[in-house]
């Protein structure tokens, strides 16, 4: 068995569950021209990769490897694209983990490919099944535990931090487990057992949270409104805190609690989290759909429309201050004014209405190091994005219209 190539395959099940092209890209890279760096040539992988170039590390496969890393870095910062990538990129992340894997066994041994049919080839080509089986299972840990992250953060630049933190993660691993695998695969095991923590934290947290339905018994989250069994009415529900985790504090506008449900994504009624990106859903634990009415509508409307002007007064004062004002008060009004209503926006309508927008927003920041001037770039900036969003969401919701009200809308606020 080759030894080396079944320790970077345990290793880079740690990297490819983060991104698919970018280990693969590296690891070539690194295979092909590490030899050649003094004093690098001796360590890990390296110094048992033969003479020849191997197909992996070819020039094609170099190039091919390089274009579509590049392009999987920038799709990772949009987060439509992150959004359709996010359905079906566990499967390429394993395909290119076995790829890699077998790339890594044939740049290692110069007769893998000559003795194919032999045993001990038979047992090499194991790694790659193995390391495909686990990639895979761990991407749909990460899933679990980046997507509700992204959920609550996307389109406020702090998403694109977590992405580049991943970029680097990825880049700093794969470059440790060629040079020093041992020490990359204990680091890799560290981070996924934290990871696999994590996911495990988090479900058991939304469980120990849920109460019984005093109608029939059914565990309930305590900040639903009624009994997704039974239907029977929750006399006094939990509020709802910023990633939509039911807090221990009654609300402060209990009228206004179905409206703050939906913001996080949450059913209005029975508290269950909603997870396709679409207004009318049903939801998947008391089967009612999602209220979008022209009632519910407008009430959430004037529900975020009461946020505007403290919202345009703090981005003023943040304004003032170059750069750094900038990027906190572009993060603050996003999440405050425009992802309640961007996460419930067709993909198609929010990638036009962030292009839209984005030329002019280039020409604002232009002028925002200019005192005083540069007060008014930030809350313009706002403004510009609310009534953008709340125009489209309006008109979506509106358009999809269909079935009776659900009697969950509060009065006008």
């Amino acid at each position: 068995m080759n030894t080396t190539a079944l320790i970077h395959g345990i290793g880079s099940t740690g990297l490819f569950p983060s991104r698919i092209f970018l280990p693969a890209f590296l690891t070539a890279l690194l295979l092909r021209f590490g030899g050649h760096i003094p004093g690098l040539d001796q360590f890990g992988v390296l110094h048992h990769i033969h003479d020849q170039p191997a197909w992996f590390t070819s020039n094609l496969s170099l190039v091919v490897l390089g274009i579509l890393s590049v392009i999987e870095i920038l799709a990772q910062k949009n987060p439509e694209a992150r959004t359709i990538l996010r359905e079906f990129d566990a499967y390429l992340k394993a395909a290119l983990a076995a790829l890699t894997s077998l790339g890594v066994i044939s740049a290692t041994d110069s007769q893998f490919v000559s003795q194919a049919v032999q045993q001990s080839s038979l047992v090499n080509g194991l790694i790659p099944l193995f390391t495909a089986a686990v990639t895979f299972k761990l991407s749909l840990v990460r899933r679990d535990v980046m997507g509700p992250l992204h959920d609550h953060i996307e389109g406020t630049h702090l998403d694109h931090l977590v992405s580049w933190a991943e970029d680097l993660w990825v880049a700093f691993g794969a470059f440790l487990l060629v040079l020093f695998p041992i020490l990359m695969v204990v680091l890799i095991g560290l981070s996924i057992g934290l990871t696999v923590l994590a996911r495990k934290r988090l479900e058991k947290i939304e469980e120990q949270t849920k109460t019984p339905c005093t109608g029939c018994g059914t565990p309930i989250c305590p900040c639903a409104m009624v009994c997704p069994s039974c239907r029977q009415q929750v006399q006094q529900p939990c509020d709802i805190g910023f990633l939509g985790q039911s807090k221990p504090l009654v609300p402060a506008d209990a009228e206004c609690h179905p409206l703050r449900l939906f913001e996080k994504r949450r059913c209005p009624a029975c508290a269950t989290r909603l997870k396709p990106r679409m207004m009318h859903q049903q939801c998947p634990a008391c089967g009612r759909t999602a209220p979008t009415d022209a009632a519910f509508t407008q009430a959430y409307l004037e529900y975020l429309d009461k946020r505007l002007p403290l919202t345009l007064a703090v981005s003023f004062l943040l304004s003032l201050i170059p750069i750094v004002g900038l990027i906190v008060g572009a993060v603050y009004y996003r999440m405050v004014l425009v992802m309640p209503f961007a996460q419930y926006l067709p993909l198609s309508r929010r990638f036009l209405l962030r292009w839209g927008i984005r030329l002019l927003f280039l020409i604002l920041i232009l002028f925002q190091w200019i005192p005083l001037v540069g007060g008014v770039v930030v809350p313009l900036m706002a403004l510009i994005s609310f009534t953008a969003y709340r125009s489209t969401y309006r008109s979506v919701a509106l358009a999809e219209e269909h079935g009776p009200a659900t009697g969950l809308a509060p009065g006008p606020a």
